[in-house]
This record gives structure tokens, C-alpha cells and sequence, in this order.
């Protein structure tokens, strides 16, 4: 059970937060989009990684180079599903690991498991093996073998991003950088 603490301190923290919230706000108005940016990246630099995508056979399919922030970090290990470019939408809260998560999600009208396991340092090279199997398929001789599909992906932190690079800008290597 949370208490509340009624001391007049902790009635007054609340407003003081308010108060510097709203001086934020008014500074954000006056500042500039490019000094909002560089603000951003002073407190959290853009970084360059190198994602692969990794093969049966332990062979690098398909690499890219993404310039990322935290936040987009953050999305590096919560792939979402599609099936035949139909998004799978959750049917259940994900059931959340210290290393990854799984959750049951629909497509098409049929139910599905996914899953994601995470190995490495999450800072700086991890793999992240990613899998979606069909559920409750019942095979009969006029049914097609259930969906499932597996992706390891390879994540290295490669340093600062290239000058010009933007967060969210990816390339494929030898390419120059594609906004997204």
C-alpha cells in the first residue's frame, strides 16, 4: 500500500517541479530546433551501430549502420511481428525477462507466440534471436505446415555517428546515410 507523506516539504516539491517545468517550456519556445538538437545530444550522444543480420549457417545475410539515440536503442530489443506484412497485434501483456520478453499476438485472424532473448553487453554488442510460431495449428493433409520464423540479429556499437548523420538516419555499408 503507497502512504502519502503530508509533510509541508513534500506538499511543496510537487509545485516547485511545476514551476521549473513551465520555465522549461517557455525556454524551449525561444530555442531553436537545431539548439533543442544539440541539446538532446549533449545529454545523450548519438551513437553509430552495426546491425547484422545472422544466418542459419552463422554467415552475415544483410548488415546496415543506424544512428541511434537511447530511446531508439530501446527499440533494438522489442521487434514487433508481422505475417505476410500483416502487423501481429498482442493479445496478452508481454511476460518480461531480465534478458527478454515473450507475448501472444494475432494475425490474420490466428493466434501466435513471440519471443526475444537477448546475449551481450546491451551497451556495446549483443545478439538479439527473435522467433514467432504459429499456435494451436492442428496439421491436417489439406493444411499448410504452421507458420514459424527466427532472425538473430548482431548489434555492435560502432562510436559517436558520423558528422551529418541524424538519429534514426541508417545506411547500408558503403552507402550514404538514408533519412528516415
Amino acid at each position: 500500500m503507497a502512504h502519502l507523506r503530508t509533510e509541508p516539504a513534500h506538499r511543496l516539491r510537487p509545485l516547485a517541479l511545476l514551476a521549473l517545468l513551465g520555465l522549461a517550456a517557455c525556454d524551449i519556445g525561444r530555442a531553436s530546433r537545431t539548439e533543442i538538437l544539440a541539446r538532446q545530444q549533449a545529454l545523450d550522444p548519438p551513437q553509430l551501430w552495426r546491425v547484422e543480420v545472422i544466418g542459419r549457417d552463422g554467415a552475415i545475410q544483410a548488415a546496415a549502420y543506424v544512428c541511434a539515440d537511447r530511446t531508439l536503442r530501446e527499440t533494438f530489443t522489442h521487434s514487433r511481428a508481422e505475417v505476410n506484412g500483416q502487423p501481429c497485434e498482442d493479445t496478452t501483456y508481454p511476460y518480461l525477462r531480465p534478458n527478454g520478453w515473450s507475448l501472444s499476438c494475432q494475425a490474420n485472424g490466428r493466434p501466435f507466440g513471440v519471443s526475444a532473448t537477448t546475449v551481450g553487453d546491451l551497451q556495446k554488442d549483443f545478439r538479439l534471436d527473435f522467433v514467432l510460431t504459429e499456435l494451436y495449428h492442428y496439421r491436417t493433409p489439406k493444411q499448410p505446415d504452421p507458420v514459424t520464423a527466427s532472425q538473430v540479429r548482431h548489434f555492435l556499437r560502432m562510436g559517436p555517428c558520423p558528422s551529418g548523420w541524424s538519429i534514426g538516419d541508417q545506411a547500408k555499408p558503403g552507402r550514404p546515410p538514408r533519412r528516415t
